[in-house]
């Protein structure tokens, strides 16, 4: 059973879950350039797709089939991992997708996503910039249908944050277990707040004497509206709380104000810039893992950037299973025309 449905057993008729997350991921020691950091490996969540994204999709998929949708609308960058990730499980649980796609710099990781996203089955709309891939998902024709689920970008709604109160306490299971010290610090990549909000909960209910940071990694703001900042994460952390109230659970601790970096974005979503180039090779040279310059190597060379001498966590979100499998059988003739002319 999760640690989350341990501490909170009024959630188990409430919560469909899955269960197809391969949990809990282990905690691993590595030595960086002489500095000792922990690094939680959510990479290995799945053998088909790992990473963050898993945790929260084996609460919220089925959550949607409870509701009796048939279809699964998400969005994300054109080199999503969470649209990727809902591609995969939706095929594999038999869901249909949909993914509004926005444009951010064109790499060759980019391009192969949107093999795989249409290798796997997903419909794939290209919607150009960011705000009107909002307009599009916001005002989709299909709002009016049960058949369709809306899930905003990441995964980021109550269920996502239920998935990383549940990672916390798991982590408090492997604290207690032995398997690592008390972190210090947590750092993940901050984005679309489920993952920074649902640790930030879960660590202060575990009782840990651990800051989480959050590294942002996304637009603090699209237009006037907060999209990564303290009051957005603040706000679906607040938001959680509630529903969990409403499920007859009680919250017994106060709600923590989230750390967010704001340090480490760079020039914007997808660029790269030196720092989280070199982080990526010292981790890659460590771990043998690799790192993507949208997330994992901002967060990671903030980490590098921490000088105390307390113990430090990575919390590492990028899957490290094999990518070829999933883009088999792509054919360009999936894709809208305004996405073959980025390959």
């Amino acid at each position: 059973m999760r640690p989350l449905f341990q501490s909170f057993p009024e959630l188990e008729s409430a919560v469909a879950n899955a269960g197809f997350a391969h949990l809990p991921t282990p905690v691993e020691l590595h030595s960086f350039s002489g500095k000792a950091i922990y690094v939680k490996r959510d990479d290995l969540t799945h053998s088909s797709y790992g990473g963050n994204k898993v945790r929260k999709l084996e609460l919220i998929l089925p959550q949607a089939q409870r509701a009796g949708a048939r279809r699964v609308v998400t969005f994300g960058a054109t080199g999503t991992h969470h649209g990727l990730a809902t591609a995969v499980f939706c095929r594999q649980i038999g869901l249909q997708c949909e993914v509004l796609l926005f444009d951010q710099p064109v790499t060759e990781a980019v391009q192969d996503n949107i093999r795989m996203l249409a290798a796997q089955g997903a419909e794939l709309k290209h919607c150009g910039s960011l705000a009107n891939t909002l307009r599009r998902f916001y005002l989709h024709p299909g709002r009016l249908q049960r058949r369709n689920y809306f899930l905003f970008a990441g995964g980021s709604n109550v269920l996502g944050v239920l998935a990383f109160i549940n990672a916390a306490l798991e982590l408090k299971q492997q604290v207690d277990a032995g398997a690592c010290e008390p972190p210090e610090r947590i750092y993940c990549p901050a984005s679309s707040n489920a993952t920074l909000a649902g640790l930030t909960l879960g660590i202060a209910l575990a009782g840990l004497p651990t800051q989480v940071i959050g590294v942002r990694v996304g637009p603090a703001k699209v237009g006037p509206f907060d999209s990564c900042t303290v009051k957005s994460v603040r706000a679906l952390m607040q938001k959680t709380v509630r529903w969990l109230q409403r499920q007859g659970a009680e919250w017994t601790v106060p709600v923590p104000s989230p750390h967010v970096s704001d340090d480490w974005y760079g020039d914007g979503y997808g660029h790269q810039y030196a720092a989280a180039e070199a982080a990526a090779e010292l981790f890659s040279e460590t771990t043998e893992l690799p790192l993507d310059p949208t997330y994992t190597a901002k967060c990671f060379a903030a980490v590098l950037a921490d000088r105390s001498d307390g113990p430090i966590m990575y919390w590492h979100t990028l899957n490290s299973m094999p990518l070829a499998p999933l883009a088999e059988g792509f054919n360009s003739q999936q894709l809208p025309d305004s996405l073959i002319d980025t390959l």
